[in-house]
């Protein structure tokens, strides 16, 4: 759990929804005032209550929380209560909120909100009967997420006249951005931690498929496709799995062609089982019925191979030799096929390996096993994969060797073919600071991160930046170990503080 405190400050926000704050109610009662005319003196406003704001990080949400000066008796105004679901940074939108408050000396008061007054939001105005300093506990009871927050040092004054005494302190500067902004737009937030990084370079690679991850299915013999068997055969893209018919033909006359050697199997057929019987009555030598028996093996071996059975018409059906997808096929239903040409290509697409050209330096010091991040070609779209090969022949033209990763299984599919940009790792890994790349901006050369100081007010840092493994970057100044990290949504933040005027519009609670 983490938390920020901001102390008190000024409730220079009104907080209505129930119980206006003293503030809102003097600046409302001024403003009806002055819209009656210049003959009528606006009310002098009277002094105002200061106010709390905390910021909370737990497990399961995030707690923004605002709330006036409490005075022992009294209503003083909303707590305006923000939470966060820290899994997809959306608003709390259904669930009970229960606060107590306990003191040290064992007084405890409790109250629930049975929702949210509009999502992400919880207003409660307490009564304490007893001032004195409080543990507040906040539990969340919801379908989205279940978390519990606990917030020290909650005083409840004794007076009003004491409180309004309590100092309040000026309220940081910073860059605001509302919760009522973070919330439609994608938005993260993560903490700086130390993480083991890996130096890198940069290298170009091209996808390409492993042994047996990539076949072409070719025809033996010549003939012709037949239209309508061939009508349901699958087209690219489609899936098939091992065995699966891919096309049907009608085999073509032809000296050693499907229909002569279906003939000699069904001719070998007749002689095998005309030889047992008459080797069973003592007629020939059971060498004759041996020879008989092993040429029909050989002939339908090669029966088989060509994909032809010796059931119904004279066809022969064409079968993919593994699972996968089609990813071409050249012949057309009723036209003709020639001998070895190719049909169907059929791909693995869930297997993959990466060529890369490497310079030669870099090659002889990879680690065995090492990892490496890739990048498809116009995409944000990444992957991981780990060191098979190293080449030994240095390039004259380029002084590059290949280096073969193999692609870590279940990253979805691969388009052979493919350029990618590869993150090749360049010696031993360093731990230090680390956030992901995604929260590093460029802004004119210099690299920056947006930091959530607190629910609603961010800080602009510049960063000194280190070795990158292409998920995660080193910073050696700018960030502390704990700083929570815009990592989605830092470039709205940046818009938030270059127009302040646009983005920084109040809410009401």
């Amino acid at each position: 759990m983490k938390t920020t405190n901001h102390g008190v400050r000024s409730s220079a926000r009104a907080m209505t929804g129930g119980v206006l704050s003293r503030t809102a109610m003097s600046l409302a009662l001024t403003l009806s005032v002055s819209a009656c005319g210049p003959a009528i003196d606006a009310v002098e406003e009277g002094p105002e209550l200061g106010a709390v704001v905390v910021t909370q990080w737990v497990d399961g949400t995030e707690l923004f929380l605002e709330y006036p000066f409490l005075v022992a008796g009294q209503q003083t105004g909303n707590w305006a209560i923000h939470l966060t679901d820290r899994d997809d940074f959306q608003p709390i939108r259904a669930g009970t909120l229960s606060v107590s408050f306990r003191s040290s000396g064992g007084v405890t008061e409790s109250f629930t909100v049975d929702a949210p007054l509009r999502n992400g939001i919880f207003l409660l105005d307490p009564v304490i009967a007893q001032g004195g300093a409080y543990e507040v506990e906040l539990t969340l009871v919801s379908d989205q997420v279940n978390s519990r927050h606990v917030v020290s040092d909650v005083l409840v004054h004794e007076s009003e006249a004491a409180a309004l005494a309590y100092p309040v302190s000026e309220e940081a500067d910073g860059i605001s951005f509302l919760k009522e902004q973070q919330w439609v737009i994608p938005f993260a937030v993560h903490p700086a931690a130390e993480h083991p990084v890996q130096g890198t370079t940069l290298a170009p690679g091209e996808i390409v498929p492993p042994d047996g991850s990539l076949v072409r299915v070719s025809t033996p013999v010549g003939g012709i496709a037949l239209a309508e068997p061939n009508q349901a055969a699958p087209s690219v893209g489609d899936r098939v799995s091992q065995g699966q018919v891919l096309a049907v033909l009608a085999p073509t006359s032809q000296d050693g062609g499907f229909a002569q050697l279906r003939g000699r199997v069904e001719r070998l057929r007749r002689e095998a089982v005309r030889d047992a019987r008459l080797f069973e009555v003592g007629a020939i030598p059971a060498r004759r019925l041996e020879e008989v028996r092993h040429d029909l093996e050989i002939a339908e071996a090669e029966l088989a191979a060509m994909g032809g059975g010796t059931d119904g018409a004279y066809q022969l059906t064409v079968r993919s030799p593994m699972s996968g997808v089609i990813a071409e096929r050249t012949f057309v239903p009723g036209g003709r096929v020639e001998a070895g040409e190719s049909l169907f290509t059929v791909v693995d697409p869930t297997k993959a390996w990466i060529r890369v050209q490497v310079p030669a330096s870099t090659a002889k010091n990879l680690p065995s096993g090492a990892l490496s991040l890739f990048t498809l070609e116009n995409s944000q779209e990444a992957f991981n994969a780990r060191l098979r090969s190293v080449g030994s022949v240095v390039s004259p033209t380029t002084r590059t060797v290949p280096v073969v990763f193999e692609a870590i299984p279940g990253q979805g599919r691969f388009a052979f073919g493919q350029f990618v940009q590869a993150t090749v790792p360049t010696g031993d890994p360093t731990t230090g600071i680390a956030i992901p790349n995604a929260a590093i901006l460029d802004e004119n050369g210099t690299p920056v991160a947006y930091v959530q100081a607190g629910g609603e007010t961010f800080e602009r840092r510049i960063l000194t930046i280190g070795e990158t493994d292409g998920r995660r970057t080193h910073v050696t100044a700018g960030l502390r170990l704990g700083d929570m990290v815009v990592t989605v949504g830092a470039y709205q933040v940046r818009l938030a503080s270059l127009s302040a005027g646009d983005f920084a519009g109040g809410h009401a609670h």
